[in-house]
């Protein structure tokens, strides 16, 4: 079954997909391996290990999708990428739709900040602004329009709290801002609603009042147990940078020892072994590849 199909087969059943982030291709191929549902490919992460910068929107369309092609050549399993504001109005939104389904993602999910944006949990930055609505949903009308495969998926997400600080987040109740404009982006075509919940009563809020299938997000600052998720039934959630900062904190660490030791000896038991290794990147498949088509 194509990746794209498992995806709604998926909603069809409501089943509840566990998915975590990627920055590359290794990093989606252990994910699969580690038997998770899917794999994710957003700014922050890419941004971070691609450019080694924070997620201030400073990659490229063709820079993402280098790394998305990469990664779906990498998995089998379905791909969701962060096609950020669309890279520009709603005509390069059908542009960006061609090219992320061509490089082979199963969707995309698309965000209704004015552009540039930033990652809406950065401290000490400028806050962002939104996109008005009806914009908003042509944006998704013309990515509906553009892609070719009906079971390819359109996830929009609203940033209404990258826009104020979290006390007046909850203080003008602007959670109900967020239901009614996703509520209107499921109205223009969106496929499934991406939502950023900080505690449970806020899950347990959107689950109840948006009329679409929900993909919700754990973090540091969403600390929320995949089962939390399943048992309001969303259809996604994703571990947008468990991965990433797994990555770095293993480095972090592994890199002081190997300073301080100048000792391979000393490190050697936070690696893998070369046979792991080479299992993990599947070279007897090439081996038996030199065999079959008389590579010398």
């Amino acid at each position: 079954m194509k990746p794209r199909t498992q995806l709604r087969q998926a909603l069809a059943e409501r089943k509840t997909l566990h998915l975590v982030g990627a920055h590359d291709a290794l990093s989606a191929l252990l994910i699969q391996q580690a038997g998770f549902d899917g794999v994710y490919v957003g700014s922050y992460s890419t941004q971070a290990t691609f450019l080694a910068k924070p997620d201030l929107e400073l990659m490229t369309k063709t820079e993402r999708l280098l790394i998305v092609r990469n990664i779906v050549k990498a998995v089998e399993v379905p791909v969701i990428a962060d096609m950020e504001e669309g890279y520009g109005n709603a005509i390069a939104v059908m542009e960006a739709v061609r090219d992320f389904e061509a490089a082979g993602v199963a969707g995309i999910h698309l965000d209704d900040e004015q552009t540039p944006s930033k990652c809406p949990v950065m401290q000490g930055v400028p806050l962002n602004r939104l996109i008005e609505v009806d914009e908003m949903c042509g944006k998704i009308r013309a990515a509906v329009q553009a892609r070719e495969d009906a079971d390819f998926l359109i996830i929009a997400r609203s940033d209404v709290v990258g826009t104020v600080t979290r006390q007046e987040y909850y203080a003008g109740d602007r959670m109900e801002e967020v239901v009614a404009r996703s509520n209107a982006y499921v109205e223009a075509g969106a496929d499934s609603i991406m939502v950023m919940a900080f505690t449970e009563r806020e899950l347990d809020f959107y689950a109840e009042r948006i009329r679409a299938p929900l993909v919700g997000l754990y973090a540091p600052v969403e600390p929320h147990p995949f089962r939390e998720f399943e048992r309001r039934g969303y259809f996604m959630a994703i571990g947008t940078i468990a991965p990433l900062y797994m990555y770095v904190r293993s480095l972090i660490d592994g890199l002081r020892e190997l300073k301080e030791t100048a000792d391979w000896n000393a490190i050697a038991h936070r690696m893998v072994t070369d046979a792991e290794f080479f299992t993990v990147l599947g070279l007897e498949k090439y081996r038996g590849m030199y065999e079959e088509f008389s590579i010398r």
